[in-house]
This record gives structure tokens, C-alpha cells and sequence, in this order.
């Protein structure tokens, strides 16, 4: 035991420094009473085997008015609740801390309990008045079957940018070779990479969103945590969650279009669709001919007075009445095609085989289409064309 006498400044002063031995002043948190004086007689008994707590504070003069805020910001935040009393290793509640984030021991610095991650971007002003991010590194994802946090080992060069012996580079190459194969130890694991890495692929090669690329990782990891492979090749799985992903998104693509590039037979992506559809339990909204338009109009390089006038066919009740049962994309090719004889621009020759083309369809369904037009044009059950047309002249 060190015996040390408290000053009114609320530090202890040095106590016997014989044999060497030297006492620095630590604050000590007051156990008396307030209405208790305390005088320079006083005695207080501190035992140095035992731990000082780091975050009790006494304050040597009145608390400012920020000091004041930021304690009563503290005591408003919800605390953690936990089930422990005591912490496991110390075997004691002494030293148990409870924070707006977690529950710790400040004796052992075990963490108890604690707050799920705060994984979302934030932003600080910086002195120059822009904003910067606080935290470095990019989100997770769901695009990569690690979620985005992989671990990346140099090839040539240390942290410090020398170049390694070529001892060292030999090691750091079977070093990635081991890493990679840690990240997918199991068939299970990587058969989630493969069919990530497909969908990345297919995505990239029908330049599709960003959106529409989310989307399919998530309908793909639902179907493998599911166990829906069984029956099923990866690539065919991989292939319906994109195409399953445009019909959600309502951007649809047509099936022969991405059979086309994918890996599988069109056969093998209609039945793992079908699979996805009913296990799923996917709220699949029905194409609409206005959703294949601007499509449509892209692909056969349409007038853009053409393409307005379509939007307006396609979009009427008469010709929604008339879509039922059809081809969606059949109709909007109808509608672009009747729009172009409407304006009677020579400019650009539209004809029914690009468009059958362009709509994965065949000219006798847009000439029967067209058949239907004519008559509901005729009934005046078509809209007149509106003022803004006259904006697409030229």
C-alpha cells in the first residue's frame, strides 16, 4: 500500500518516494457525500495493484456550458441493452461500461455486446467548404459473393513501393493461389462466385443498369440459399435471375436476346424462369407495349415525332383493350409503323421487316396489328394527334 494525502486541487500529491520509487499524480474520484468538506488532513488509501478506471473524471473547476451539452447528449442516446451482468473473463460487474454502441469490460477490454455495423456513407465538411467522405473504402455489395470485401495481396512491389526478391514474389504467388481458395473452400461456396461472375458477364454484354444488376444478384443468391440448383446448371440459373430481374425492373429484354449470349439453350432458361417464378413467389408485372417502345424506336432509328406519335397509340385505352391476349412487342411495333405512315415522312424507310426484326416478331403479326389499327382509326377510336407533335418537325 502507498499511502497519498489529496490536495484541493483534486490530485494527489507524491507520497513516500523512497527505494526509488516515484507516484505520479492520478485524479481520484471523490466517495464522499456532497454535503462532506474535504481538508488537507484527509487520508485516502490507494492500492496500486488495483486498476485506476480510465473514463472516471473529476473536474477541477465548473463544467462549461459545450460540456454541459455534450453530457446531456450522451444521457438522452438510447444505452445498449444486454443480457450479462458480469463480464466472462473477470468474473466481476466492476468495470462493466455500457455506451450508446456497446458493452464492454475497462479492466480485460472484452466486448460484452455490441451494435450492428454502420455500414453507410458519410460525409464531413471539409476547410475549403466541399464535402468529403469520412469513411474511406466502397460499400458492400451484393454483386460479389464475398460481399465486397475481399482480401488483395500485392504482385511486385511492398507497401513502401520496393520491388521484391524474387524469393519473395514466388512465396506471395502461392500466397494468392491459397487466398483464393480460402475465399470459396466449399462447392457450395463456389458455385455462389460462378454464378455471380455470370450474371456479371451477361450484364455487361447487354449493357444493362446498374439496377438490373443488384437485382439479379439478389434473385440469385435467394434461388442458392434455397438449394434451387439441384436439377439446374449454374449458368441457366444465372441467366433467368437477369431475365427475371428486367420484368421486375420493368425494363424487359427478349428472351431470344439474351439466349443469344448466354451460355445455356433458350429451353433451360424458360424452365429455371418458371422455377424462379413459383418458388420465389416473384410479383412479376405483365409487359406492356409501351415498355419495348423506346426500344423499338432506337433500333430502327425512328423519327422522334414518329416515336411520339406511337407513345400515344400505345397508351390508349382502345389499343390496350387490344394488346390483351398479343404480343407486346408486336403492338408497339404496330403502333411505330402506323405512326410513320401518319406522318408521311420519306426521309426513313420503315418497313415491316425491320421492325419484325428489331420486335423478335414476324411482319404478318404487325400487318394484322396494323389491320386492327385502321379500323379503330377509322371508329375515331383513336387520339387525335396533340400540339406537341408540331415540336418534332424537321
Amino acid at each position: 500500500m502507498v499511502v497519498l494525502g489529496n490536495t484541493s486541487a483534486g490530485f494527489v500529491s507524491p507520497g513516500n518516494t523512497s527505494g526509488g520509487r516515484f507516484v505520479s499524480r492520478l485524479p481520484i474520484m471523490s466517495q464522499r457525500s456532497p454535503d462532506t468538506t474535504s481538508s488537507s488532513a484527509d487520508i485516502t488509501t490507494v492500492d496500486t495493484n488495483t486498476p485506476v478506471p480510465t473514463r472516471q473524471r473529476q473536474y477541477d473547476c465548473p463544467p462549461t456550458e459545450a460540456e454541459r451539452e455534450r453530457e446531456s447528449e450522451s444521457n438522452s442516446r438510447p444505452k445498449v441493452t444486454t443480457e450479462a451482468t458480469y463480464c466472462p473473463e473477470c468474473a466481476t460487474d466492476e468495470y462493466l461500461v455500457v455506451d450508446e454502441d456497446e458493452t464492454y469490460c475497462n479492466q480485460c477490454g472484452l466486448v460484452i455486446a455490441s451494435d450492428r455495423l454502420d455500414r453507410q456513407q458519410r460525409w464531413v465538411q471539409s476547410p475549403d467548404g466541399t464535402r468529403i467522405p469520412e469513411q474511406g473504402g466502397a460499400p458492400t455489395t451484393v454483386r460479389r459473393h464475398d460481399k465486397g470485401l475481399p482480401t488483395e495481396i500485392g504482385y511486385y512491389r511492398d507497401g513502401q513501393g520496393q520491388p521484391l526478391s524474387s524469393q519473395t514474389t514466388r512465396q506471395f504467388r502461392r500466397l494468392r493461389k491459397w487466398d483464393d481458395r480460402s475465399k470459396a473452400s466449399t462447392t457450395h461456396d463456389r458455385s455462389l462466385r460462378t454464378g455471380l461472375g455470370e450474371i456479371a458477364r451477361l450484364v455487361s454484354t447487354l449493357e444493362l443498369p446498374s439496377i438490373i444488376h443488384d437485382r439479379a444478384a439478389t434473385l440469385f443468391r435467394e434461388a442458392w440459399d434455397g438449394n434451387l440448383l439441384r436439377g439446374h446448371s449454374i449458368e441457366a440459373l444465372a441467366s433467368a435471375s437477369t431475365f427475371a430481374a428486367c420484368r421486375l425492373e420493368r425494363l424487359p429484354r427478349f428472351l431470344e436476346e439474351l439466349a443469344a449470349v448466354a451460355r445455356v439453350d433458350e429451353s433451360d432458361i424458360k424452365s429455371t424462369y418458371r422455377l424462379l417464378n413459383r418458388e420465389l413467389e416473384l410479383a412479376t408485372p405483365p409487359p406492356l407495349p409501351q415498355d419495348f417502345l423506346p426500344r423499338l424506336a432506337n433500333a430502327v432509328d425512328a423519327h422522334p415525332r414518329v416515336e411520339r406519335r406511337a407513345h400515344q397509340l400505345v397508351t390508349a385505352p382502345a389499343v390496350g383493350v387490344l394488346a390483351n391476349g398479343r404480343q407486346p412487342a408486336g403492338v408497339a411495333a404496330a403502333c411505330l409503323y402506323h405512326a410513320h405512315d401518319e406522318s408521311e415522312l420519306t426521309n426513313l424507310q420503315l418497313t415491316q421487316q425491320r421492325l419484325a426484326d428489331a420486335s423478335f416478331s414476324t411482319p404478318t403479326t404487325i400487318r394484322n396489328i396494323r389491320r386492327e389499327l385502321l379500323s379503330l382509326d377509322d371508329t375515331s377510336d383513336l387520339p387525335n394527334p396533340d400540339g406537341k407533335l408540331d415540336d418534332y418537325l424537321g
